[in-house]
């Protein structure tokens, strides 16, 4: 009897001791974007959170607030912010990380991200500049909350022009590691290699990177009507001798006509679809080799060419159209 009655004061002591420390949720910042950028030491954090503070009936909360810190480490910048707002950061809800190149070169700094219970699932994004990107601010100078710039995310993923690279994925990136680009809005993507470059592709590039990367639903215009497609083959050939080697690509696409534009007829389309995407596919290929990211294209076996003094690309579409 002893016994249970000392181990029900035991249950007991602990959950007044919970209750005690449990943090209310006015208490918290609940983060909803996080900009990340590191230089010469200083880590600069900026995060957009849901507003839970507590105002009277005649001033109106704001659905999202913006909050800064600086630190000699990203848990001293973190610390920061705790401080200057009386509040425990929460990062549950982070639905994106901002960060620039210094951060996502080294996996030890977005591996304490994780640590920080930040979903390994997290979208990362290359920017120059993450502050901004996290107090964006309309024409009246109003913030534009998470929802908003979340949900444009999908309205590029919808063209094929957002490939999503998660927290994992960049702490797991071996050689070559390939991020949405945004500079207030995706504008392309980042490839940060291995040997210390860093290339930034346009949108129209990264379209076709993105094809060559089996990404479903890619939108291009032909002949003033827009259409969507998709490699759904691809065969890689590399001819060569002691000083020079030509990749032969042939792509087999699927192309959906979503809006005709001036031809009349389907075949137009066709023709002109295949041209459009062998070139662009040959224009990025040849980038792809000349700034040394070709293995985040082709397979490891044909993406070195060690030797060659020339190397070209050739590359022939078949598309069907689908209805």
């Amino acid at each position: 009897m002893k016994k249970i009655i000392t181990a029900m004061a035991a249950v007991i002591f602990a959950l007044a001791l919970t209750a005690c420390t449990a943090v209310q949720v006015n208490e918290r910042i609940f983060v909803a974007l996080m900009g990340i950028e590191e230089d010469d030491g200083i880590y600069y954090l900026t995060v957009q959170a849901f507003n839970s503070t507590e105002v009277s009936q005649d001033e109106p909360v704001p659905e999202y607030a913006v909050y800064s810190g600086t630190g000699r480490s990203f848990n001293e910048a973190a610390d920061m912010i705790m401080r200057d707002s009386g509040r425990e950061l929460f990062w549950g809800h982070c639905g994106v990380i901002f960060a620039d190149e210094d951060i996502i070169r080294d996996a030890e700094k977005l591996k304490a991200f994780a640590g920080e219970r930040i979903s390994v699932g997290c979208p990362v994004i290359y920017s120059e500049n993450p502050a901004a990107e996290t107090d964006r601010r309309d024409e009246n100078d109003e913030l534009i909350g998470a929802d908003v710039i979340i949900s444009s995310l999908d309205r590029y993923a919808a063209e094929g022009l957002y490939r999503e690279t998660t927290l994992r994925d960049v702490i797991s990136s071996e050689n070559v590691i390939t991020l949405p680009l945004s500079d207030k809005g995706i504008s392309g993507t980042a490839v940060i290699t291995g040997s210390g470059g860093t290339i930034l592709l346009d949108l129209s590039e990264t379209a076709a990177f993105d094809l060559l990367m089996g990404e479903k639903g890619v939108c291009m215009s032909v002949i003033g009507g827009s259409v969507c497609t998709e490699i759904s083959d691809k065969n890689v050939y590399l001819k060569q001798d002691n000083t020079s080697g030509q990749y032969e690509i042939t792509l087999t696409a699927d192309l959906v006509l979503e809006e005709t534009g001036s031809a009349a007829e389907l075949a137009e389309y066709k023709t002109e679809a295949e041209k459009i995407i062998s070139a662009s596919a040959e224009a990025i290929c040849q980038k792809a080799y000349d700034s040394g990211f070709l293995s985040a294209i082709f397979p490891r076996e044909y993406s070195f060419s060690d030797g060659m003094d020339i190397v070209t690309f050739s590359v022939t579409t078949n598309v069907n159209i689908k209805m």
